[in-house]
């Protein structure tokens, strides 16, 4: 009888405790998904009521008016979005492959050169020519200015990510699999792409999500090396918008405010554009990315 009562007890007791969990599990989401219902909600708002009432969530005013003014340039954007899907696409798939190819061999603890070549990326990581070397490597001595593939190249390799799948190599993929296929005759490309690949595909993930973030919100390579707006990705074209529209509202503010373009509405707006797309595709890589943040955690 006792020990009944002492199992409805702890019974009850993990119940609370999973309940507890829940809810605060909850308000953390809710906390964290609050300003993006403050972002799509002012995009939708009259501009004067944002300046006169300040942001809300639910629109006072309902207004399309900063939708409307961004898409007057809507072949330019539907271009700069071709341009980011391209650059994010080939970027992050080329990336994760270097740094794969770079991540893998370091892993083994049979690589002769490891210390060296793992000292050499740490190197990089920890030193850098400076931004003004870095301009001319890109423009005067491989002669990428004002095309795609500088948009793509310089954040190929990041050595963050090689030292996170490094680790996510030696702790998740087991000697003995190497090992077995070594003796099965397997050569070290094949065990790399048709075994390590298929066991790494929670690690690749989670960096093909790094890099995505990367160059999906990226807006200095264009403004450094693009001279031609069809070069343009999506978050540049949409700071260039927001800075021709506070210059064009600099003046018309001190005489009438409610003249002016719709500077604060057209922000929201731009956010919601420019961060959409990456809200959609995050679920795709959710599962993925927790996986590859975990696995590897405790060997064993």
């Amino acid at each position: 009888m006792r020990q009944r009562k002492l199992g409805e007890i702890n019974q009850i007791s993990r119940t609370s405790n999973v309940l507890l969990n829940i809810l605060f599990i909850v308000v953390i989401a809710l906390f964290f998904i609050y300003p993006f219902f403050i972002i799509i909600g002012s995009s939708l708002t009259d501009n004067k009521t944002i300046i006169l009432q300040g942001y809300n969530m639910i629109p006072q005013q309902f207004s399309t008016e900063a939708y409307r003014y961004v898409f007057m340039k809507s072949s330019k954007i539907v271009h700069s979005y071709m341009v980011t899907i391209l650059t994010t696409g080939v970027g992050t798939l080329l990336g994760v492959s270097m740094m794969a190819m770079y991540a893998y061999p370091i892993s083994r603890p049979d690589l002769r050169y490891r210390r060296g070549f793992s000292l050499f990326a740490y190197i990089t990581f920890i030193f850098s020519g400076g931004l003004v070397p870095w301009f001319f490597v890109y423009t005067k001595v491989l002669g990428l200015s004002n095309s795609y593939w500088v948009l793509i190249m310089p954040y190929l390799v990041n050595v963050w990510n090689i030292v996170i799948l490094r680790t996510f190599f030696t702790s998740s993929i087991p000697q003995e699999v190497i090992e077995s296929a070594k003796i099965d005759g397997a050569g070290e490309f094949r065990i790399f792409f048709n075994i390590v690949v298929h066991l790494a595909i929670p690690g690749l993930a989670t960096i093909a999500l790094f890099t995505t973030l990367v160059y999906w919100n990226d807006f200095q390579l264009p403004l450094y090396f693009s001279r031609e707006m069809k070069k343009y990705n999506i978050q540049y074209l949409l700071y260039s918008i927001m800075s021709n529209m506070e210059f064009m509202a600099q003046d018309t503010r001190s005489v009438k405010i409610f003249d002016s373009p719709p500077v604060e509405a057209a922000r929201m707006a731009m956010c919601v554009l420019g961060t959409g797309p990456m809200l959609i595709a995050y679920p795709f890589f959710q599962r993925y990315f927790v996986k590859g943040l975990t696995l590897g955690a405790v060997k064993g």
